[in-house]
């Protein structure tokens, strides 16, 4: 038995004899994950420390899994698991990047590269999804990125729904869906309705979730399917885009994305025009056709939206207003309208 303290580990400590914890990189509903170095193959890991009632069913359901799962682009992979101290530790391969929850924490992340993200992500359901998996746990914390590549992780809560198996009842209710939340009835479009949660927590650039989960009634939203609602749009997401969010989101399941190829299908009707990147609350800048474009508030007695390209005025976006409500509702929406061709 290790000295570790039962369910905890700290940066230094060996477990099993062959994990060295170098740090811890996040804690959530389901367990810890941590950096780690498998010194027996001197490689860099993530191990997740996952309790659960049962740990040896819950690791050969695991295993059998990252079989399943193993070789797609846009999954992370599985390496190996071991029962630890009532516990099982899952190690998979360490992505660099960090998640989309975390570069959301520290930076805006432009809705192009947001929708290119979810496009991968729908793939790797696809993927599980064909062979029967439903994930049960999609969020911005289980999409890993690096180098511009989006993976989707944790596969800890999925369900087989055709056999009744699964290593766990735990599942994300945050991002359930109302027949998910209500009656655990789990499918892809389950998926497909988390997705679309996650899909508009990226494009809303939202940073304050826990504020949302700290709020007495978000249980309710969620068993009526409201809670998409709810949080509602910032205003630069572009109009087309919402509309697919708001179906992904539909509490009745026949009026949803049936399938994940379905959702990323119609993101991918989608033409990406220009990369906008919010500087401030004042002023939006992207790259299009190799010239710069900003657009700027500027306060005042009448508050104005300046529109530059190529850093000369483009006249005909350059309006003043009555009041700065109207001018930064015109700079949201000038933005909103060139995201997308």
């Amino acid at each position: 038995m290790s000295s570790v303290a039962p369910l905890t580990f700290q940066p230094g400590q060996i477990v099993l004899n062959k994990y060295e914890i170098i740090r811890q990189l996040g804690s959530g509903q389901f367990g810890d994950v941590f950096h780690v170095v498998n010194r027996n193959l001197g490689r860099e890991s993530a191990l997740k420390l996952v309790r659960v009632a049962n740990p040896v069913e819950h690791r050969a359901v695991v295993e059998a899994q990252a079989q399943s799962l193993c070789g797609h682009d846009h999954v992370v992979k599985v390496l190996t698991a071991d029962v630890f101290d009532g516990a099982v530790l899952i190690e998979m391969e360490y992505l660099d990047g960090g998640s989309l929850a975390d570069r959301l924490q520290q930076e805006f992340v432009p809705v192009i590269e947001t929708i290119g993200y979810m496009k991968q992500i729908l793939f790797a359901l696809e993927h599980a999804h064909n062979r029967g998996i439903v994930h049960r746990d999609v969020k911005p914390g289980n999409i890993m990125l690096t180098g511009g590549i989006a993976r989707l992780s944790d596969f800890g809560t999925v369900i087989h729904p055709k056999s009744g198996v699964s290593v766990t009842d735990m599942f994300y209710r945050p991002h359930a869906s109302p027949e998910a939340f209500n009656n655990r009835e789990f499918s892809p479009a389950s998926d497909v309705f988390a997705a679309g949660m996650t899909l508009l927590r990226a494009v809303n650039n939202m940073t304050g979730w826990d504020a949302v989960l700290g709020s007495a009634g978000w249980p309710a939203l969620v068993k009526e399917g409201k809670l998409a609602n709810q949080i509602g749009f910032a205003d630069h997401v572009p109009s087309k885009l919402k509309r697919i969010i708001r179906k992904a989101t539909n509490p009745i399941v026949g009026e949803r994305y049936p399938t994940a190829a379905a959702l990323r299908q119609e993101l991918e009707r989608l033409r990406p025009a220009r990369r906008w990147i919010r500087l401030n609350d004042n002023e939006w800048t992207c790259i299009f056709q190799g010239r710069e474009e900003r657009a700027i508030f500027q306060p005042g007695i009448k508050p104005s939206v300046e529109y530059t390209i190529g850093g000369r005025r483009h006249r005909k976006d350059c309006q003043s207003y009555r009041t700065e409500r109207e001018a930064r509702t015109r700079l949201a929406d000038l933005v909103a309208r060139s995201t997308l061709a």
